[in-house]
């Protein structure tokens, strides 16, 4: 039986189907055929699909895995951004404070130059004045020597005239004695002055009488 003789009896056959006519054996076979064909191909493509949404379901598991991953380390990087941000506002806080401190020292600093200067200025007079002072001390003391060089001198002079006196006292007049005593005083005015011959005088006097 050639091809078009069983695609006509294959027509015959599905009207006569259609119409509720019965059909013959080969006829159903060849449905069954046709459905089991189908069948096959149906579950073929169902095993297909199948193992195509296991891949995307391993596909699905793999994202959300990624996603808590990455919500995780997202998670701990807002964390440690926050612990920075917290870190840097103290940082910033200590940083004014060093601010701050910075300019009290650069303030005390320039107040210690300036006080320093000053120091140093009047160490400077204080030295020039003990210079000064040193140079007047031995001035003074070179005078103080001179001085008892001549008080020396003059009390000398005056034990040599307190004898001369003693000496001439019974022999001379009262008017010989105070020329004496007026040139006594003249020459110590000469050597020393006015109070060391006042004092040398009242020495003199004192003694005298001794």
């Amino acid at each position: 039986m050639d091809l078009l003789q069983e695609i006509d009896d294959y027509i015959k056959e599905t009207i006569n189907e259609s119409l509720g006519l019965p059909v013959s054996a080969r006829t159903l076979q060849l449905k069954l055929r046709v459905y089991e064909d189908a069948y096959f191909r149906l579950r073929d493509q169902h095993l297909h699909l199948i193992g195509k949404f296991r891949q995307k379901d391993i596909l699905i598991d793999r994202a959300k895995a990624e996603a808590n991953m990455n919500a995780a380390a997202i998670k701990k990087f807002v964390e440690e951004n926050q612990r920075l941000a917290a870190e840097c506002a103290n940082l910033v806080s200590q940083c004014n404070k060093w601010e701050r401190e910075c300019s009290l020292y650069d303030n005390d600093r320039e107040a210690l130059m300036e006080f320093g200067n000053e120091a140093d200025e009047r160490a400077r007079e204080a030295e020039e004045r003990a210079k000064e002072a040193e140079e007047r001390a031995k001035e003074a003391e070179i005078r103080v020597r001179e001085l008892e060089e001549e008080s020396g001198k003059a009390l000398e002079e005056l034990q040599f005239y307190k004898h001369k006196c003693h000496a001439r006292r019974d022999d001379s007049s009262a008017d010989s004695i105070d020329m004496e005593e007026n040139s006594l005083e003249s020459i110590l005015a000469t050597l020393v002055g006015k109070d060391e011959v006042e004092s040398g005088q009242a020495y003199l006097e004192v003694n005298s009488g001794s």
